[in-house]
């Protein structure tokens, strides 16, 4: 059983030029970009670069957040610094507070 395509395939003349301009190197980039080229249709080139561009704005993306979680824990770590002295004075003033009802449940037990 034969299938036979029901859509001609055209090859696009610039793509087909393309890996003659690239031919007069020998690096690794150009060996690939001619495969690519000459192997591939444009519409595998397209969803290529589509896959390429998305991966790309993930990536984007997840930078900015870690970016992002970095300045929150910079700032998180310097307002502890600054509170340091509040927290001490607080729990200071809550030990103080403790001690004073002590101090007035004893008063009341006396007067009653």
């Amino acid at each position: 059983m034969v299938f036979k395509r029901k859509h001609k395939i055209e090859r696009d003349p610039v793509l087909e030029l393309m890996p003659l301009a690239l031919a007069g190197g020998d690096s690794r980039e150009q060996r690939l970009m001619r495969l690519l080229l000459t192997h591939a249709n444009p519409k595998a080139i397209k969803r290529l670069v589509l896959a390429l561009a998305a991966c790309g704005a993930a990536v984007s993306v997840m930078g900015s957040l870690a970016r992002n979680r970095i300045y929150r824990a910079a700032v998180a770590r310097e307002l502890k610094k600054q509170l340091t002295p509040v927290n001490k004075k607080l729990d200071e003033l809550e030990k103080q507070n403790e001690d004073l009802k002590k101090q007035n449940q004893e008063l009341r037990k006396k007067l009653s």
